[in-house]
């Protein structure tokens, strides 16, 4: 089990671009919502799409999922969050509307909240229900950066009147292990009140099988095999090994790298690492660059950054590119720390993090990164302006991605809000959405087109507002 939560945690650490972890800090917002109580009518049509009620009561997996019955984000909640679910379950939608709606006075920044809230303002009526699978048991940060991004787009398909006059319930499906994942994948399939998932699957073939559209907010490495039912929110890694090669050795006139990657970076005894070193290998060497053979496992025991940078820059090294693990980032910081500003530095998406800043500072001055998301970045400048307003502070690029997720399967579903509808739409060339990252189109491979930003780490300006409490952040290169 402690393996497998630790594979679980690495995979949906790689999350948002390729292998991307999306840690920018979540600013907690203490401002009060100012919402009313709700006294709008509830929809009464007699259109069938999808059954408010749980199709999966009988389910042994029903502890997992919910429409608003369960909390499974207990930590700091209101009493009045309590109550709310207490009343979801007795199909009490008046009163849970209510009672959730003073929960997010109470804690404004929680979508697990906001979610039941546009749930039970439905009430007994149905609706499009899609299914949205989060790591609630193995990183709540995470699970909570995934929520906030489909909380906000279903908060704002609703308020809108919804999807061609049906409103968007979301299903939260909580997961802490791979056994699981499976189980639930299938359950979801056999639910035909599901119409679509967000999520991510041990094996997303299964929902190619099943005939289920799910849209994922990230992109592991995979194979670039042709999909008809699963589609990536963000592009394949090698998209971002290539637009940083681009600019080491185009825009930066270096030629020779050094790389310091992790042979602790293993997935189901399958080297990722190796992996990413060849991808950045082969795209470096794609644009006339090479890769210095001095060795950096920053993995080893006995791993010495002074020796190290000693021989790669006595074997001509003119840049130094971190392929850390997503979750063991120091090392990396430890060789920056060590490098004194002697070699321009690079990282791979996995080092998009607030940690990166919190404990890189001035080390990581003018490090360059590929990233999927930025809030400066050109795209729906709309997103990020409503997400301040909405949770009181700047958001993360995951939860951008997952905004982005849902954001495409709304716009699937306004042209065909049945499962065979939805793969139609999204499998069309020409289909197109617009969300946090811009336009969103995919290719035969299900993957995400384009989204790629560059990003370097600079001090804030003390006379201007830093997106970051680390005094660092990472501006968007223009």
């Amino acid at each position: 089990m402690k393996n497998n939560t630790e594979n679980i945690r690495l995979i949906l650490s790689l999350g948002l671009a390729g292998l991307l972890v999306a840690g920018i800090l979540w600013l907690l917002g203490k401002v009060i919502r100012p919402e009313k109580e709700y006294s709008g009518q509830f929809q009464q049509n007699n259109a069938s799409i999808a059954p408010s009620a749980p199709s999966y009561i009988n389910s042994p997996l029903k502890n997992r999922m919910s429409l608003g019955e369960k909390i499974f984000v207990r930590e700091g909640r209101p009493s009045e969050k309590e109550a709310g679910s207490k009343a979801f379950e007795a199909g009490d939608f008046r009163t849970a509307v209510n009672k959730f709606q003073l929960s997010l006075q109470a804690k404004r920044n929680d979508p697990e909240t906001l979610i039941y809230l546009n749930n039970a303002k439905n009430g007994q009526s149905q609706s499009l229900k899609i299914a949205v699978i989060v790591p609630i048991g193995i990183s709540l940060n995470e699970a909570e950066e995934t929520l906030r991004g489909v909380a906000q787009a279903q908060d704002e398909v609703n308020s809108s009147g919804g999807i061609n006059g049906f409103l968007l319930q979301l299903q939260i499906i909580s997961v802490d292990n791979f056994e699981i994942i499976k189980q639930l994948n299938t359950q979801l399939i056999n639910d035909p009140s599901i119409v679509a998932v967000v999520g991510f699957s041990r094996d997303p073939s299964i929902y190619d099988k099943g005939g289920l559209v799910m849209v994922s907010p990230v992109n592991p490495i995979k194979s670039s095999k042709p999909t008809k039912y699963v589609f990536y929110a963000t592009p394949t890694s090698d998209v971002f090994s290539d637009a940083i090669a681009r600019y080491i050795v185009q825009k930066a006139r270096l030629t020779n790298i050094a790389i310091c990657s992790d042979s602790t970076f293993i997935i189901n005894q399958e080297k990722i690492s190796q992996i990413i070193v060849q991808q950045y290998t082969d795209s470096i060497k794609k644009y006339g660059g090479k890769v210095t053979s001095t060795g950096c496992d920053l993995g080893s025991g006995n791993f010495q950054p002074s020796a190290f940078l000693s021989q790669a820059i006595s074997d001509g090294a003119e840049g130094l590119l971190f392929i850390p693990r997503p979750d063991k980032l120091n090392s990396a910081i430890e060789v920056a720390r060590e490098n004194k500003g002697r070699l321009p530095l690079f990282g791979f998406p996995g080092m998009y993090t607030e940690r990166t800043l919190k404990y890189g500072q001035a080390d990581v001055k003018g490090m360059v990164l590929a990233v999927s998301w930025h809030n400066n970045a050109v795209g729906n400048k709309s997103f990020t302006q409503k997400a301040v307003q909405l949770w009181g502070g700047e958001v993360s690029p995951r939860t951008a991605t997952a905004y982005d997720a849902l954001q495409t399967i709304i716009a699937g579903l306004k042209e065909g809000n049945t499962r065979e509808g939805l793969q139609k739409a999204l499998s069309n060339p020409n289909f197109s959405a617009s969300g946090a990252t811009g336009k969103i189109q995919f290719s035969q491979t299900g993957d995400r087109k384009g989204g790629v930003f560059l990003v370097k780490v600079e001090p804030c300006d003390p006379s201007q507002s830093c997106d970051s409490s680390t005094g660092y952040r990472f501006k968007l290169v223009q």
